[in-house]
């Protein structure tokens, strides 16, 4: 119990801290480049997260879960040989589709962006390399590797960059550049220090494959409905409206993500225990709505105030954005605490399922909604979707928990 406590406490104050460095990264980046600059990058960072979301086929998800259920140190390196050459061949399929829509973009989007797509193509393993790492460290329950994961990356950006803004100007090539190219080495460090063993059986790869059919591939295409659809609003602003209002949009989201933290940290902080546990324990709930309610109040007590404040009189249209996504992230970090538990069980095709009906409401949403509504549509289907998200994994849940009660009385 102490020590779950301890890893809770370590995680949730990372999280905090990396909180406060993505604010100052957006606060930073937002005013070196300026609104439409500002949007350009935040585009540029949709599509190639929208790419990296849509090459991973579950396989990482998959490894995750293995990873939590083993308890066998040499086997556990064996996975991690298999996670780094699955990092490979998925990165250089995200590389090749990143290079592709750059001559699609001058066609549909008529940015000028094209080239910037073309020279900054690492980007793409970059995130896909993050994102997979935090998932492979949470199945291997290394708390506070995960911890610093969490934050680095932006600290060491802001190290190196802003001593340089001091003294010459900063172009969104040297933001792209620094950001990621920091990125990519961490990912590189921290798979060289997991100490990856590549000498694994087949059989191994096998139970890999069979995992991801059962498992991470529903959850993939799940997460390709729910998750990745989610992207489509950058874009589909963009196309629609102009890369500013998708600066605006990228913004009020980053501000308002803060509250997904708290149940986020405690769920996977117990995501290993969830395995064994038969329900999620009373003091869990109980933690996140509290901690949720009060962050709540605190960010619209500031959030105006914070807005005017750091980023300038230029961003103040992100502040009637954010205080009505912030209902979104609510119901998105409830809904996250019960997806933890299902996918700990293995219950992949219940994420799937639900995924898939929050991207019907994304793709419509984004798409209708935004060519009629503009950012009014991108909002209202946000939360919408939260909303059904919260829902629909509270539904799976209450129902996996009977289930699990009539078996054991059958037994």
């Amino acid at each position: 119990m102490k020590n779950s406590l301890r890893k809770i406490i370590t995680l949730y104050g990372a999280s905090i801290f990396a909180i406060a460095l993505g604010f100052l990264l957006s606060i930073f980046n937002s005013r070196v480049l300026g609104p439409e600059l500002f949007g350009d990058y935040k585009f540029i960072q949709t599509v190639a997260t929208l790419i990296a979301s849509v090459v991973a086929v579950g396989f990482f998800v998959s490894l995750t879960r293995l990873l939590a259920i083993n308890d066998d140190e040499q086997k556990e390196r064996k996975f991690l040989g298999l996670f780094v050459i699955i990092f490979g061949i998925v990165s250089l399929i995200g590389i090749v589709l990143f290079i592709a829509f750059s001559f699609i973009e001058p066609y549909y989007f008529k940015h000028g962006l094209d080239s910037k797509f073309r020279i900054f193509f690492f980007i793409v393993p970059a995130i896909i390399g993050l994102t997979a790492l935090k998932e492979i460290l949470k199945g291997m329950h290394k708390i506070y590797l995960l911890a610093l994961l969490s934050f680095l990356p932006a600290l060491f950006y802001l190290i190196i960059v802003y001593p340089a803004s001091l003294y010459t100007e900063i172009s969104l090539n040297q933001v792209l550049l620094i950001s990621y190219a920091v990125t990519l080495v961490l990912v590189a460090y921290y798979i060289i220090k997991l100490k990856p063993d590549f000498s694994f059986k087949k059989r191994l790869k096998s139970k890999l494959f069979i995992e991801n059919k059962y498992n991470g591939k529903p959850i993939y295409f799940g997460s390709l409905a729910g998750v990745t659809t989610e992207h489509i609003a950058g874009m589909s602003i963009s196309y629609f409206m102009d890369n500013v209002q998708v600066g605006f949009f990228v913004l009020a989201l980053t501000i308002c993500r803060p509250l997904l933290v708290i149940p986020s940290v405690i769920a996977t902080v117990y995501f290993k225990q969830f395995a064994t546990l038969k329900k999620i324990p009373k003091k869990v709930f109980s933690f996140s709505i509290l901690g949720t309610l009060a962050a709540l109040l605190v960010f619209y007590l500031f959030i105006e105030k914070v807005i005017e404040t750091f980023y300038s009189a230029e961003y103040l249209p992100v502040y009637p954005i954010a205080k009505f996504l912030i209902i979104a992230f609510i119901f998105h970090g409830l809904g996250d605490l019960f997806n933890r538990f299902l996918g700990a069980k293995g219950k992949g095709k219940l994420l799937r399922n639900a995924a898939y009906l929050v991207g019907i409401v994304n793709v419509f949403g984004y798409t209708v909604l935004v060519k009629y509504f503009d950012l009014n549509g991108a909002i209202f289907t946000k939360i919408a979707a939260s909303g059904l998200y919260m829902l629909v994994m509270c539904y799976y849940y209450f129902r996996y928990i009977k289930n699990s009660k009539q078996k054991l009385v059958t037994l």
